[in-house]
């Protein structure tokens, strides 16, 4: 039987192992004669869980002890409107840099409940770029500054760590990381607080990971609405070890398992190492191509999430629906912008990539 490999954005794959071990404690997890499902978060078999989960999790980013890491509902749409929420006294300003889809989004909530200054980054031109930090219209005394490292819907990336971030260097930066996390190495001690919901490189949806300088949580914000639900409080999460309310058990539980998975196929190095060959392969196939084209600038070109176009529209759907009848699924873009994308989170196989060069190989070769 023809293997399935699965190319979308999110939900996305997950690891054959992973999803053999949800399969064999679904039912009864550890002998207990419960479902992993029917777990009290205030048992000690889920403490064990959501512990382990966190230590992993410390080990993999290298995170310091003066970060917490909190495990909370809402994905990273939540953390749009609890960012200004929890870090903005009234008055105050913070900078969001806007590159695609999910940086804008974040800025629109945080418009809406604080003071922002929006930093239009994005060249969007034919061929998309984002503008040198110096050239950047930075505040003076931001409370913090945000941006998404990964765009995933244009396949743009804002690696403010590869850029000279000098200027950068004594702001706050808070980061979603949520399609990229665990995709590359990261100095968390860079940051204020990172953010990443779990579907694309963490397990399953319904859980958002967020890693944050605990000296940012000692201070009451008074905010534009002077109100903060206690779910959405970070320093309420922080003191309650997450367990505000009944948290997601059973994505917590997958995040555990997918982050064995990790460490036991060598870490971030070795995820990181995968996805910049695998990346490198499919960009020379496109850039070398008199078919498919990408329409970003080599230097923030996403290595995770590659779109394309193909240049005879007529042929989209039918490139759709042979990569469909050759088992390669998920590879239809976005509704807002249409063509190609292949997803390449860290569960992504090999294997799988090959099969996928191979089948645009052989589409070009015989419809070019």
């Amino acid at each position: 039987m023809q293997e399935t490999f699965y190319f979308g954005a999110g939900p996305a794959t997950l690891p054959k192992v992973v999803l053999n071990k949800i399969k064999n404690e679904l039912i009864d997890y550890r002998g207990m004669g419960l479902s992993v499902l029917e777990l009290s978060h205030r048992s000690n078999e889920f403490m064990d869980v959501m512990i382990r989960a966190e230590n992993l999790l410390r080990e993999l980013m290298g995170i310091p002890d003066d970060y917490a890491v909190l495990l909370l509902h809402g994905g990273a749409t939540a953390q749009y409107s609890m960012l200004p929420m929890n870090f903005m006294h009234l008055g105050e300003v913070a900078d969001y840099v806007c590159t695609g889809h999910w940086s804008q989004k974040a800025c629109n909530e945080a418009k809406r409940i604080s003071n922002i200054n929006q930093i239009d980054a994005l060249v969007d031109s034919k061929l998309k770029s984002i503008k040198p930090i110096a050239q950047w219209p930075m505040s003076e005394r931001a409370s913090y500054v945000h941006y998404c490292e990964n765009e995933t819907i244009s396949g743009v990336m804002n690696d403010i760590a590869g850029m000279d971030a000098v200027s950068l260097k004594a702001s706050t930066l808070f980061c979603d990381m949520t399609s990229s996390i665990l995709t590359r190495p990261t100095e968390v001690k860079d940051f204020g607080l990172i953010y990443a919901s779990a579907q694309k490189n963490l397990g399953v949806a319904g859980l958002c990971v967020v890693v944050v300088k605990k000296d940012l949580l000692k201070n009451d914000v008074k905010n534009t609405s002077n109100f903060s639900p206690m779910v959405f409080d970070y320093k309420k999460c922080f003191e309650a070890k997450s367990l505000v309310n009944t948290p997601p058990t059973f994505a917590i539980y997958v995040l555990g398992l997918v982050l064995d998975w990790l460490k036991a196929e060598g870490g971030v190095t070795e995820m990181y190492a995968r996805g910049q060959q695998y990346s490198k392969s499919l960009y020379e196939l496109i850039d070398m191509s008199a078919l498919y084209v990408n329409n970003v600038d080599a230097r923030c070109r996403s290595d995770v999430n590659i779109s394309f176009d193909i240049k005879d529209v007529i042929l989209y759907e039918k490139f759709i629906s042979l990569a469909e009848s050759n088992h390669l699924l998920g590879l239809r873009g976005h509704n807002s912008v249409g063509g190609v994308r292949v997803s390449l989170y860290n569960a992504i196989p090999a294997s799988g990539v090959e099969a996928l060069l191979g089948f645009m190989r052989d589409f070009e070769l015989s419809h070019g």
